[in-house]
């Protein structure tokens, strides 16, 4: 009898140990992407090593929060709420202050500091944001974001949100459900390569030094002499950039009286026969220049959408200050649409939509006018 249950003790303990070997399991890799990848906007993720502040479990009121020791298959979805000024300045739990125009947010139990993909759920807009701080601590609420992280995926305090990690190794590879099907769209400062202004010479390399040493001294000519091209000469053949002299923002008519052209002078009083002769026939030139456009369309840059006037209104103002543009806010029914610019052609409005991309990390549409629509 006692060997009986012997064996049946044995039995028992191998079968423990089966059980909790499954159990310590490393969960499974993430399956390989091959379907189509888009880009998104967001913070670029890079390697931090992980606060040691931030890294042990802690409770607030009362409850208690396990830190995540291993978010490489990290993924959640819940309730997101935005935060932003009446926070501007305080410390963060990664010992940062709060910054409402950047893109970041806080999380109760991801390692700090960490990168997280977004996803608003009603809309399907995407943004990449940099996890600095603890919270929240509301039940059903997964994510705090940054006052501009709320605008970009235009959520309120009772969206349904997805949230993906994103894992940086130290070599600055990137891994996790964040990374499936998306990338973070990255911008380019370089400066374009400066023209050349002696008729194909290199004037300072040394590529030209080596030519004119193989030509014989009897067939080298001299290099056209070049002079600095004064401004007031150049002229804006197309709609890409400002004309020459103008002062409005991508040649815009704003700061201009309704059908005065850029640069126009003031005509003399004692203007000589030939001089009047020459306005009479400048003149159906002068005013077809004025027209808006062939088709007289107007175009403006439209950043977003918000349930909320106020908050549409102080977007508008601050991105019209930093541009220098007019702003508006389109309201049809309960949407506020967000506008900047008011332009001619079609060209303007995209050199406008490429600064709000690079300076201001923003993602923005080109449509008509609503007065035009």
């Amino acid at each position: 009898m006692r060997k009986d249950w012997l064996w049946i003790a044995l039995a028992s303990a191998l079968l423990a140990a089966c059980t909790t070997t499954e159990q310590q399991a490393p969960a499974p890799q993430q399956p390989a992407w091959n379907g189509p990848v888009v880009e998104i906007g967001g913070v670029e993720p890079r390697y931090e090593p992980q606060n040691p502040g931030t890294s042990q479990d802690y409770s607030v009121n009362g409850k208690n929060y396990r830190i995540i020791k291993d978010p490489s298959n990290y993924s959640e979805t819940g309730l997101a709420s935005w935060y932003g000024d009446e926070a501007a300045g305080s410390r963060t739990a990664t010992g940062e202050p709060f910054d409402p125009d950047a893109l970041t947010a806080a999380h109760p139990t991801l390692p700090l500091p960490a990168y997280v993909r977004v996803t608003n759920l009603a809309n399907g807009r995407q943004l990449v944001v940099r996890v600095n701080d603890r919270g929240p601590y509301t039940p059903g609420r997964i994510i705090d974001l940054s006052r501009a992280a709320g605008d970009r995926l235009n959520i309120s305090n009772n969206t349904r949100v997805k949230i993906d990690y994103i894992k940086v190794a130290p070599d600055g590879s990137l891994s996790g459900p964040g990374t499936i099907g998306t990338t973070v769209a990255k911008q380019s400062y370089a400066l374009p390569p400066r023209p050349d202004i002696a008729g194909g010479m290199a004037v300072m390399g040394g590529g030209a030094v080596a030519s004119s040493a193989s030509q014989p001294a009897a067939s080298q000519q001299q290099a056209p002499e070049s002079h600095p091209i004064d401004n007031a000469s150049l002229s804006s053949d197309d709609t890409l950039g400002a004309p020459v002299r103008s002062s409005g923002f991508l040649g815009a008519s704003q700061p201009l009286r309704s059908g005065v052209l850029e640069g126009s002078e003031p005509a003399a009083s004692a203007a000589a026969p030939a001089t009047a002769a020459a306005a009479v026939v400048a003149a159906p030139a002068a005013a077809a220049a004025s027209r808006p456009s062939a088709s007289g369309t107007t175009y403006v840059v439209q950043v977003g959408a918000l349930s909320d006037p106020a908050r549409a209104r102080q977007w508008v103002n601050s991105l019209s200050k930093q541009f220098g543009v007019p702003g508006t806010v389109d309201s049809r029914g309960n949407v506020y649409r967000v506008q900047l610019g008011r332009f001619t052609s079609r060209q303007q409005a995209s050199a406008l939509q490429q600064r709000l991309s690079s300076e201001a990390n923003q993602s923005s549409f080109i449509t008509v006018a609503p007065n035009e629509m």
